[in-house]
């Protein structure tokens, strides 16, 4: 079952995220390399070498690889779980914290222009 209320493309696109907690600082320093493995409106599943706790807020820079253009947005973790596919990895489940309209023009553009007929006329809140 899936809980998203967007829908969700399954892309790798390139993220740094970093925690915006003062505690977190130290373990993380200034953020770390990461990737999607789906992206939607409301939020992404990332893959990352290291474990954000559920309920942390993290800083994202997300390059949108197919229209080339960089995004920065804060995001809510969800949920977070070790890898199926590396041992090394974790997956987390973060929802996207909008603040900045360009931020979510930008994700409208990359994820439906050129795709499935354009872009909606309508959007789920």
């Amino acid at each position: 079952m899936d809980n998203r209320k967007d829908k969700r493309f399954m892309e790798r696109n390139t993220v740094f995220i970093k925690s915006t907690s003062e505690n977190n600082e130290i373990l993380y320093g200034h953020g770390i390399n990461a990737h999607t493995h789906d992206l939607s409106l409301s939020g992404a599943r990332i893959c990352t070498p290291h474990y954000f706790p559920v309920g942390s807020v993290v800083r994202i820079v997300i390059d949108l690889e197919r229209t080339h253009q960089s995004i920065k947005v804060d995001g809510e973790v969800k949920w977070t779980k070790k890898s199926e596919e590396d041992d090394d990895l974790f997956e987390s489940g973060v929802e996207f914290l909008h603040s900045i309209s360009q931020t979510l023009l930008s994700l409208i553009k990359h994820l439906y222009a050129e795709r499935n007929g354009g872009i909606p006329t309508a959007i789920s809140n």
